[in-house]
């Protein structure tokens, strides 16, 4: 007789909604799903084990008598519709994943005796200007600083390197760990940031476009200078409703991308608005959203009317997102310094050999499935030169 398993129905429902599945998408993989929720059938063991994996679910909870409270284990500053919604497991696990691996290396830099960073909270009780200065300075960031990077993909690059060799950790994907079939959703969540004095981690989400990654980098940065954890939204910065923290953040952000007093003197009121902000953003190295905000902030455009404008250039922008949407992604082994963290890789690759961290522990920290594909990213990590701030690295323009 085939075993079965009961699973009730606001459990199974409770899957469906946690993973995000369709319900078209539930019939499809399972045949009997309409039955099993209105208890005409039930689920033998082996179907029960794949809807665990098909929902991302652990097994035993499909056992419980009611579904399981789960909540973000960090604070939540996002607004708007995704503050009320349950975390999607795509974003419980990816920050699980990188709680776990700033533990790692904080005990690791225990190990090695060092000393905690100088920046972290630093810019706590400051005005969002007084905070974008000091960020600035520190990470060598001003406007004629970026006439070495060639667009947004080399200032992402560069702040993420810079970060990194001040002291901090950082990822940079579109999905969880390494598995491709799990991606991240943009409407869900831009980035996080973990509070550390020894490694503050920052973690942003790719499948943004490059000048919004820029961006949240440095939102999540100023969450580090303020000394703070937290988990920020995807929603646009002209929202209402964002926290005291999040509006802080924002213009901070916005500040160190575009500097007002900088703006003022190199916009060109009399040029068509919509080429006014590709030129600008192109020499900020950002997008046109945080030029648009800060001409407004620097009193070049009236608020009157100033909605309108903003939503126009989000509808204009949409469309390149979803060409990089339809776009591939660079190879494997080139993405796995931005996914992983460069800083971190190379941590963890010393550490297993010299036998301080096992090998499996590293392999589950770096997202790898096989020990050959292990020694593929050390060889190949091992083997680069020095990274060079401006030009150099292994980052792909994809991850």
């Amino acid at each position: 007789m085939t075993a079965r398993v009961d699973v009730p129905r606001p459990v199974l429902e409770w899957a469906q909604k946690r993973s995000r599945r369709a319900p078209e998408a539930m019939r499809k993989k399972f045949r009997d799903w309409d039955r099993w929720l209105v208890g005409e059938a039930r689920p033998t063991v082996n179907q029960a084990q794949d809807l665990a994996e098909f929902t991302h679910v652990p097994f035993g909870m499909l056992m419980l008598p009611e579904p399981p409270e789960e909540r973000l284990p960090i604070p939540d500053f996002r607004s708007g519709p995704e503050a009320h919604r349950e975390p999607s497991q795509e974003l419980l696990q990816t920050v699980y994943l990188a709680q776990s691996r700033q533990a790692w290396f904080e005990d690791y830099l225990v190990r090695i005796g060092a000393e905690p960073v100088e920046f972290v909270g630093s810019a706590r009780g400051m005005s969002a200007d007084q905070a974008a200065a000091l960020i600035s300075d520190a990470l060598d960031y001003g406007p004629e600083d970026r006439s070495a990077l060639r667009d947004a993909n080399g200032a992402r690059k560069y702040l993420v390197q810079t970060f990194e060799s001040l002291g901090g950790l950082v990822s940079v994907s579109s999905m969880v760990g390494n598995d491709t079939h799990r991606p991240l959703d943009r409407e869900e969540f831009r980035g996080f940031a973990l509070h550390s004095d020894l490694a503050p981690y920052v973690f942003v989400n790719a499948k943004d476009t490059k000048p919004g990654q820029v961006f949240s980098l440095l939102h999540e940065f100023a969450h580090v200078w303020r000394g703070e954890t937290g988990l920020s939204d995807a929603e646009a910065m002209i929202a209402e409703d964002r926290s005291p923290v999040e509006k802080w953040c924002d213009q901070v952000a916005a500040e160190v991308a575009v500097p007002r007093r900088d703006l003022v003197a190199r916009a060109d009121l009399r040029a068509d608005l919509t080429e006014e902000l590709e030129c600008l953003a192109d020499f900020y190295k950002c997008s046109t959203l945080v030029v648009l905000l800060q001409m407004r902030a620097a009193k070049l455009l009236p608020r009157e009317g100033f909605d309108l404008l903003y939503e126009q250039e989000v509808s204009r922008l949409m469309g390149f997102i979803a060409e990089k949407t339809a776009s591939k992604g660079g190879s494997f082994y080139s993405n796995q310094p931005l996914r992983i963290g460069e800083r971190l890789s190379q941590a963890l690759i010393s550490d297993t050999k010299r036998g301080e961290t096992p090998l499996p522990d590293v392999m589950r920290l770096m997202g790898l499935g096989s020990v050959k594909g292990f020694d593929k990213y050390a060889d190949r990590l091992e083997g680069q030169l020095p990274l060079d701030h401006r030009e150099g690295g292994a980052y792909a323009a994809s991850t």
